[in-house]
């Protein structure tokens, strides 16, 4: 094969590689970036719980103080009936007691709401706490091996880096100038050619530009895309199987009365009586 074809073709295996880990390693961050938010999204969870309780727990401390307030009214109101001098005013003040009362219930059954809805928040922040630490955790994890396979990919990348150069400098000038070309016009420079067709643009290719190409002794680029084409032997489909011809009518006749011939007794064999 051409010594500029066999590089090129190695030469674009790096290519292809340095992009994909090219790729690669511009998406940790943005994957990272994910890993973070998922976990921001529990403890804002979490948070939103405990904010919850302290709204809660600020209810029913209005309702406590009212209740006291209340029960000051009563206790105020208990005493100016034992001063009243008529009974309308005796009846007033025990309907301003029991308007107070009932009050007094209404807030104990708003405390006692709240203090159900508090027990509901606080199961409710031990789970996503719990499920917070595991999650932080496995966020930390994430997060390192996202950076181990970054320093992994950059030491590769430098690798693939010295590879390209060294591969680079031995494929001539104008073969070189066609595969960057081609390279930036359309991803790739090379394609392999498969029964008479190229691998990219699948047109098909003239016979003497195909037996020229798998004799591997020059570059030849397809007509259609422009792309380097190359040719592996071992790619290539095996041949059919020969079928064996089906004998004519006359000859299987005449190869069974020759059968019939040989096999059939002589009369010197069996003499006649």
């Amino acid at each position: 094969m051409n010594s500029d074809l066999q590089n090129l073709i190695e030469l674009e295996k790096v290519d292809r590689e340095t992009a994909r880990l090219t790729d690669e390693v511009a998406a940790l961050p943005k994957r990272i970036a994910e890993i973070e938010h998922k976990l921001s999204d529990a403890k804002a969870q979490v948070e939103q719980a405990k904010n919850g309780i302290r709204m809660q727990d600020s209810r029913r401390r209005q309702h406590e103080s009212e209740i006291q307030s209340l029960q000051s009214k009563i206790s105020k109101f208990r005493d100016q009936s034992l001063d009243v001098k008529t009974n309308e005013q005796y009846k007033a003040l025990m309907h301003e007691i029991q308007f107070a009362e009932q009050e007094i219930r209404k807030n104990e059954d708003k405390i006692l709401e709240i203090m159900e809805g508090n027990e509901l928040l606080e199961r409710q922040v031990k789970a996503t706490e719990s499920e917070l630490k595991t999650q932080s955790a496995s966020v930390e994890k994430e997060k390192s091996d996202a950076r181990t396979l970054t320093e992994q990919d950059e030491k590769k990348l430098g690798e693939l880096k010295a590879d390209r150069l060294r591969l680079r400098e031995g494929i001539s000038e104008g073969a070189l100038a066609t595969y960057d070309r081609v390279s930036r016009a359309r991803k790739t420079g090379l394609a392999e050619a498969r029964s008479q067709l190229c691998g990219a643009c699948h047109v098909m290719l003239r016979p003497q530009t195909w037996n020229d190409l798998k004799s591997g002794e020059k570059l030849i680029t397809c007509e259609s895309c422009g792309r380097i084409l190359y040719y592996d032997p071992t790619h290539e489909p095996p041949p059919p199987a020969e079928t064996p011809k089906k004998k004519s009518k006359k000859k299987v006749e005449t190869e069974v009365a020759e059968s019939e011939a040989v096999t059939a007794p002589s009369e010197t064999e069996y003499p006649a009586r």
